[in-house]
């Protein structure tokens, strides 16, 4: 498993986006967004996706983005068809357009169908957050792969939620959650390192569990919603986001098939100065932060974490050591820059 300086992994991502067929921002745009996926420890979402990503955009069948088709407007909010267009950039302009709209209307809202996969939800709203809005994205997306509380079929997406609200001290407090157990994407490392799925992720059709990344992939096991067995409270809150994201964006609610598709998303702003004064809104969660943190800890904890917090300590790490890729992913990553005409980095 080779250990890639950040720097490194940037520009060759960089070079592999070009040469696929992306405009130079764009490029940057996605390189940096997967790169910092890495950086945060959420592999999952990082540059295991690129691969993939560059044969599709070189194939025809991801396009850059370019004018937003709008379906439907009002002066707060859109609905946009993304015809195809790479997710991220897209989910990008979404989140930028719904700060702008919420800086002038109070809620600022863009929805979205007909994008390719939008990455890690956690860069998002933090954008919103640094322009005095509270940031929020949620999605109906991922593969419907999850169970419902007591069932044992694939009947719901992930449905990830992100949230990020401003602070006084230090990076924003970002919540990044999916509403099953975990991401797709996580059992897809799993796979990559050649190590079993944990215990109580998974289940076949008849509830025992499974821990072959394999049988998920091949579509004969499910998710667990988010808490497992006593899963009932991240089934609803995925059934509900299931409801907003996938009925708002025109991409349609899960079902067999969805209207659209499925796989849209609701970029959400909310302008703070229209409740409250931004620094009184900052110190408040300050407080809370403070508050949260003074708790007493378990046995074994050396300190509590604000949402995000991991993260961020996970960054300052990976920065310093470097980013570890699974031998697969490299392989595939070397083995796309010779489809591209790439000339790969020594590592």
């Amino acid at each position: 498993m080779p250990t890639i300086p950040h720097q490194t992994l940037r520009e060759f991502s960089y070079s592999l986006y070009q040469a696929a067929g992306l405009p130079e921002d764009q490029a940057r745009i996605v390189t940096d967004h997967l790169v910092d996926a890495n950086l945060m420890g959420h592999d999952s979402h990082g540059s295991i996706r690129t691969p993939g990503y560059t044969r599709s955009i070189k194939a025809g069948n991801i396009l850059p983005m370019g004018d937003l088709h709008i379906v439907r407007e009002s002066p707060a909010s859109l609905v946009v068809d993304a015809e195809r267009s790479l997710g991220i950039v897209v989910a990008h302009k979404a989140m930028e357009i719904a700060t702008d709209r919420a800086l002038e209307h109070t809620f600022g809202a863009v929805a979205v169908h007909r994008s390719s996969h939008i990455g890690r939800l956690g860069d998002y709203p933090p954008k919103a957050a640094e322009r005095g809005c509270i940031g929020i994205i949620m999605l109906n997306g991922g593969g419907r792969f999850t169970a419902p509380f007591g069932g044992t079929g694939r009947r719901l997406p992930p449905n990830p939620i992100s949230i990020c609200v401003p602070t006084l001290n230090g990076p924003a407090p970002m919540l990044d959650i999916t509403t099953s157990m975990a991401a797709g994407g996580k059992v897809s490392i799993y796979k990559a390192r050649n190590q079993p799925v944990p215990e109580g992720w998974l289940v076949d059709e008849d509830g025992n569990t499974v821990t072959d990344p394999d049988r998920f992939r091949q579509g004969d096991a499910a998710m667990l919603p988010l808490g497992g067995p006593q899963g009932h409270k991240g089934y609803g809150l995925g059934f509900m986001i299931d409801a907003i994201a996938g009925g708002l964006s025109w991409a349609g609610c899960s079902s067999d098939p969805p209207t659209r598709g499925g796989s849209g998303y609701l970029a959400l702003a909310i302008k703070i100065e229209s409740f409250i004064d931004l620094d009184e809104y900052k110190k408040e969660t300050q407080r809370l932060i403070d508050w949260v943190k003074s708790s007493p800890t378990m046995p074994g904890v050396d300190q509590i974490y604000a949402p995000g917090e991991i993260e961020q300590e996970t960054r300052r790490k990976r920065e310093a050591e470097g980013i570890y890729i699974e031998d697969t992913t490299w392989d595939d990553l070397l083995s796309v820059a010779k489809e591209l005409g790439v000339t790969p980095p020594e590592v």
